[in-house]
C-alpha cells in the first residue's frame, strides 16, 4: 500500500486497536493468477501475531489457501473532504480514511478439535458471554462445522495508514473537523472523531 510518510501508522497499539475495532476484513488470494476476495470477520491476536477466520466450504477460495501468501484489508472510517473547508487558496478535494493491509502465510484448518478451538475463539471475541460454544458437541453444531473450513494467517507484515489531514495546519484540521461534524453522516462523524483523537494525542 502506498502511504505518504505523514500518514503512516507505526504505533503497534494503535494498529492493534484499529484492526480489532474494524475486524470485518477482505481476504485476497490468487488462483492461477486471478485474484479472489471474500469478506470475512477476523480475530486478530497480536500476542501470537496471527489472524483467525473461517469460510464456507462451498467457497472455492479456500482450496488454494494453504501455504499461500495472502492479503487481508481492513477498512475504517472514511469521508470526502471539501477544499472549501480549508479556507486556503489553491486547495483541491481529497478523501480522509484509515486502513490496514495485513500480509501473511495461510494455514488451512479443516475439521477436528483445531477447528472447534478456532470457532470458539471467534465466538468469544465477538460475543464473550455466548453459550453457543457449550453446545459444540451437539450434532447440529458438528454438522455446521462440516460445512466450513478455518484458517490461520501467520502475519509477516502490516501496513497501516491514517490519512486525517495531518499535513495541514491545526487551524485547518479544526475547520475540517467542524464541517465533518455538521455533515450528519456516520462515516464523516467517525472521521471527525479520529481526527480529534489524533490532535489530542499530538498535543500531549
Amino acid at each position: 500500500m502506498y502511504i505518504p510518510k505523514s500518514f503512516e501508522m507505526n504505533d503497534p497499539t494503535d494498529i492493534s486497536n484499529f484492526i480489532q475495532a474494524n475486524s470485518f476484513g477482505i481476504l485476497v488470494s490468487t488462483v492461477d493468477g486471478i485474484p479472489l476476495a471474500t469478506h470475512l470477520p477476523f480475530v486478530y491476536d497480536p500476542t501470537r501475531n496471527i489472524l483467525l477466520a473461517h469460510m464456507a466450504k462451498a467457497n472455492p477460495q479456500w482450496q488454494n489457501l494453504d501455504g499461500q501468501t495472502v492479503l487481508v484489508v481492513f477498512s475504517g472510517p472514511h469521508a470526502y473532504i471539501s477544499p472549501a473547508w480549508y479556507d486556503v487558496p489553491a486547495s483541491v478535494p481529497t478523501w480522509n480514511y484509515v486502513a490496514a493491509h495485513v500480509y501473511g502465510t495461510c494455514t488451512v484448518i479443516d475439521g477436528g478439535e483445531p477447528l472447534a478451538e478456532l470457532l470458539e475463539g471467534v465466538v468469544r471475541f465477538y460475543e464473550p458471554d455466548s453459550t453457543l460454544t457449550s453446545q459444540a458437541d451437539q450434532p447440529f453444531y458438528r454438522n455446521m462445522m462440516n460445512a466450513i473450513v478455518g484458517f490461520r494467517i501467520d502475519i509477516t507484515s502490516i501496513q497501516a495508514a491514517a490519512k486525517l489531514s495531518q499535513n495541514k495546519p491545526v487551524a485547518v484540521q479544526e475547520r475540517v473537523i467542524a464541517n465533518l461534524c455538521q455533515a450528519q453522516d456516520a462515516g464523516a462523524t467517525c472521521v471527525a472523531q479520529a481526527m480529534r483523537e489524533q490532535l489530542n494525542k499530538r498535543a500531549k
